[in-house]
């Protein structure tokens, strides 16, 4: 073995090291007046509020109650908003819209409202133009909120005017329930979705927008958006509107059930770079993740929070917190986002809302469901304790590091030797050797020998390539290899190129350019255009400029000839 075998053996148990997770206390905050679930949670104004929601009996409940001086103060509402829609408006106030109409989740409502945080008062305005359940709802630079999604009821987009009137646009190429709204510029917005208005999983990689076509996003082929229900994207949001950055995260899943971060910059789909894959296991239980991430823009941390058990099947028995830290500054500045697993004692109830963010960087769940029943929700209040330095979570790490480390830095100072030595030894230069000009030195030992990790490592990629079709993601990058791989990008292209002889982008586009033969003889009918963009190319130049250097013929006349 070579001394840079040695190096590259002991990188490659490094990238193995176990994901930094750690116990986080949690404090028990008053209880609330009304126990409630489907409700919104949210701060504003300072306080924290809950508002609307089904309390016991899965009955719709009118109220809302705010936290103050250590106490929950009960306002009510115009209407019953249970699984609403939700958006805190830069004026300050609060928007609810829709919500279903009966006790047990049925129907839906066109209802409207606005809350003054400053009054406590609802305000019943009006009415949409399109009775919703579980819609999602966002609000754009110029105050208008975009409205969309439904449950058993038609799909439509609309738009409230900041004031006091809805005006609907235009209906969805795909009808979805709770869909993820993202602006893409000043004044447009794009939707995309997990579940279709019936609940049933929408295998698309269609978005519609608000204005224009529908376009096509390749990532969505391979990675769906994670099931959610009520949310706020806005929550989600880490780029900086002044400069035209509309950037967000989401969460995603591919059909193995692996869970990633997807970055939506602009509309461009592509996942973020982060230090390993995202745990799905905690203590051998498997993590079921909720779908929506809420942002805390002054320490740059994402959070998504996960439980034991998937919240509509889950046991009747309590079940941990699992809160994944996501340091998304860093991946902005070019470095992968370091990844963070937090865990609690087992709740008595798993919360249906997504968290919010306090001022010294807590988070706050309240309510939710409590077994498998929505008949029974709960009135627990949780402060979560995350207001912590990154650095003290090391401690969580299981204990096998320690004896790996030591194990990886040895290899490195042996590899470091040997090389030396190498390059001492005899008369040629290590530069001379390789360029074959002294007949008397033995050729270099290969870098990666096939028994090392790089063997492992490329079949793990090819299977990645060829499983899930990543090379259809025109974004595609190494990076992204990194975090699905939990390794580095460097070591992904080196693997690369010790194994097939090319860069990255060369063995990416291998597979487009099959991909695109095999349309080319399986669907003479498909036009040109539609095959280099589901084939993954980024533009016509680029897909007939690789077809012609691999075949010598441009895609017209290698399928003419057959």
């Amino acid at each position: 073995m070579t001394a840079k075998s040695i190096i590259v053996t002991a990188l490659f148990s490094l990238t193995l090291l176990p994901l930094q997770s750690q116990k986080i206390e949690v404090e028990r905050l008053p209880d609330l007046n009304v126990p409630r679930a489907g409700h919104q949670l949210f701060f504003v104004n300072g306080e924290l509020v809950v508002a609307g929601g089904h309390t016991n009996g899965f009955v719709p409940t009118p109220t809302a109650e705010y936290l103050k001086d250590g106490e929950w103060h009960v306002m009510q509402m115009v209407y019953n908003h249970d699984f609403a829609a939700s958006v805190i408006l830069k004026n300050g106030k609060v928007l609810f819209l829709g919500g279903t109409e009966q006790p047990i989740g049925i129907g839906q409502t066109f209802l409207a409202e606005l809350y003054d945080p400053t009054t406590h008062i609802f305000d019943g305005f009006g009415i949409m133009e399109r009775k919703r359940t579980l819609a999602s709802a966002l609000e754009l630079d110029s105050g208008q909120v975009v409205v969309s999604g439904n449950w058993y009821h038609d799909d439509g987009i609309e738009v409230f005017d900041g004031q006091k009137r809805f005006t609907y646009i235009k209906d969805v190429a795909d009808q979805r329930c709770a869909p993820h709204i993202f602006r893409i510029s000043k004044d447009d917005a794009l939707m995309v979705g997990f579940t279709d208005a019936r609940g049933d999983t929408l295998f698309s990689a269609v978005a519609d927008r608000l204005r224009g076509d529908t376009i096509h996003i390749p990532l969505l082929e391979s990675w769906l958006p994670l099931s959610i229900q009520s949310h706020r994207d806005e929550e989600s949001f880490i780029g900086d509107a002044s400069k035209d950055e509309y950037i967000y995260l989401m969460p995603v899943q591919n059909k193995s059930g692996q869970v990633a971060i997807a970055k939506v910059a602009n509309g461009m789909f592509s996942l973020l770079p982060t230090d390993g894959p995202v745990p799905m296991q905690c203590q051998g239980t498997d993590i079921f993740y909720s779908g929506h991430i809420v942002v805390d823009r002054k320490t740059g941390r994402a959070y998504m929070m996960g439980s034991a058990y998937y919240i509509r099947t889950m046991p009747e028995k309590e079940s941990p917190l699992y809160i994944l830290c996501i340091d998304f500054a860093k991946a902005v500045s070019g470095q992968p986002a370091p990844l963070t697993l937090y865990y609690t004692d087992p709740l008595p109830a798993v919360p249906d809302c997504p968290p919010v963010v306090t001022d010294e960087g807590d988070l706050v769940i309240a309510g939710g469901l409590t077994g498998v029943s929505n008949f029974t929700p709960s009135q627990a209040v949780y402060l979560l304790h995350l207001g912590i330095p990154l650095a003290t979570s090391a401690q969580g790490r299981n204990y096998w590091l320690w004896v790996l480390l030591p194990v990886a830095i040895i290899g490195l100072l042996l590899g470091i030797l040997l090389l030396r030595r190498r390059r001492t030894h005899g008369d040629c230069p290590p530069c001379e050797q390789r360029s074959g000009l002294h007949g008397d030195c033995p050729p270099e030992t290969p870098d990666l020998p096939q028994d090392s990790p790089n063997n492992e490592l490329m079949q793990r990629i090819q299977g990645l390539m060829e499983g899930q079709r990543l090379y259809t993601n025109v974004d595609l990058k190494v990076s992204d290899f990194a975090v699905l791989l939990g390794t580095n990008s460097r070591y992904v292209s080196d693997c690369i190129k010790a194994s097939e002889g090319c860069t990255f982008s060369q063995f990416v586009n291998k597979y487009r350019l099959e991909h695109a033969k095999r349309l080319l003889r399986e669907r003479p009918d498909m036009k040109l255009s539609s095959i280099w963009a589901e084939a993954g190319f980024a533009s016509e130049q680029s897909f007939h400029r690789t077809f012609k250097q691999d075949t010598g013929l441009t895609p017209r006349d290698w399928k003419d000839r057959g």
